[in-house]
């Protein structure tokens, strides 16, 4: 990914993008970094480029046209086609780890650093993508925030860490802050290391960092505990309904979901990662019955069709579906419904490659499931063969 910044004080963003990890990614070729002067597109001998405002008022202004002379290089000076522009603003969408992960999926990102009293509004409106805030407070320049979001959105990038899993293991991970973390010596001042930590059981660990994680963030961060709660009790819910969960109980689990709408009959979530929207319940009378009931339900299901996330209702009634849903099975493996490999064997490529998907699965501490067309028969009658679940689920193509 390339990081380019349009700024009064390039130097600024060089020396501190220069320094520790992110010095080092920028060495070797992980990231890319250009900084942009945007006095150097001035139209005038003193590289002036605020003004008045317009109406009166305190302070100064940036002028359009060399804000919008910078961009251009900026864009002229690119192999790619799919950038976005970020102008830092406290009116803009609160930056958090979230819109990190989303922006890490860019080729390059263009930050466009505000000062005085702003940038003209009519270059803003031509050039920008995304109003980004650091937070409910006011600063000098949109310097410090525009390397804050480059710094969290690095660190998620292949190779910049030196360790791939390091992110997905660290703070906001699950909504839970990050463990207390212990180093040398085992005993400081008095203070002894949690003896769990040296017994050398991986799974005695984990348990216990899980549980320092729930109490740290219940205490420090209530409003990440009450999602984290609420999260994890949709999901023992799940687990005692109907097996058609599964998949949406697996991506509020492992991915970077949200829950989007429940209430004791429904929900709805998206996985973000897998930019997915799972609609499903809790009764066998089907998602169609509740949404007679539920007009806020109904509502956000209409506004997903249209989007480019694919939307799965579990649960749904083909009588519903309509002209605007695909019928699709959904083939499940769970450890109370093991797979024989004798059984495998006996159907080829295809039981192989299933028993592949299981194992791959099984090995990341999942269960396994997949959405089949029907028309694949030989798919759907292999799995029921080797003793997999099968249930009907309705997609809807968006």
């Amino acid at each position: 990914m390339i990081f380019k910044v349009l700024t009064l004080f390039p130097e600024m963003i060089e020396s501190v993008m220069n320094t520790g990890i992110i010095g080092r990614a920028l060495k070797e070729g992980k990231i890319g970094l250009k900084t942009y002067n945007i006095r150097d597109f001035a139209d005038n001998n003193r590289a002036q480029v605020d003004d008045y405002p317009y109406g009166g008022g305190a302070g100064q202004v940036i002028m359009a046209e060399p804000v919008y002379r910078c961009y251009q290089s900026a864009v002229y000076d690119s192999y790619s086609t799919k950038r976005r522009c970020v102008y830092l603003s406290p009116a803009g969408r609160k930056f958090d780890q979230r819109m990190a992960k989303e922006f890490s999926h860019e080729d390059e990102i263009i930050f466009l650093c505000g000062h005085y009293e702003g940038v003209d509004e009519r270059v803003l409106e031509e050039i920008v993508t995304d109003y980004v805030s650091a937070g409910d407070y006011i600063l000098t320049g949109g310097e410090l925030p525009a390397l804050t979001m480059i710094d969290a959105i690095s660190r998620l990038l292949p190779g910049v860490l030196g360790n791939d899993s390091s992110p997905d293991i660290e703070t906001f991970y699950r909504d839970l802050l990050e463990y207390p973390q212990y180093s040398r010596p085992e005993i400081w001042r008095g203070k002894q290391v949690p003896s769990v930590l040296l017994s050398g059981s991986h799974a005695n660990i984990e348990k216990h960092r899980l549980a320092e994680s729930i109490v740290r963030t219940r205490e420090k961060r209530p409003d990440l505990y009450e999602k984290y709660e609420r999260k994890t009790d949709l999901i023992d819910k799940m687990k005692r309904a109907r097996v058609q969960n599964i998949p949406a109980s697996q991506a509020l689990l492992f991915s970077d979901s949200e829950i989007l709408y429940q209430n004791d009959d429904v929900y709805m979530i998206k996985d973000h990662d897998n930019k997915k929207v799972f609609a499903g319940c809790f009764e066998k009378k089907g998602i169609s019955n509740s949404l007679k009931d539920s007009e806020e339900f109904r509502n956000l299901l209409l506004s997903c069709v249209g989007k480019r996330d694919e939307v799965y209702l579990l649960n749904l009634p083909e009588t519903f579906a309509g002209d605007y849903f695909e019928n699709l099975v959904m083939i499940t493996f769970t450890e109370r419904n093991p797979v024989s490999s004798a059984r495998v064997r006996d159907h080829g490529e295809t039981g192989q490659l299933l028993r592949k998907k299981i194992s791959e699965s099984l090995s990341q501490g999942r269960t396994f499931y997949e959405f089949v067309p029907f028309s694949d028969d030989l798919t759907i009658s292999t799995a029921v063969s080797i003793g997999l679940y099968s249930s009907p689920v309705i997609k809807i193509n968006v």
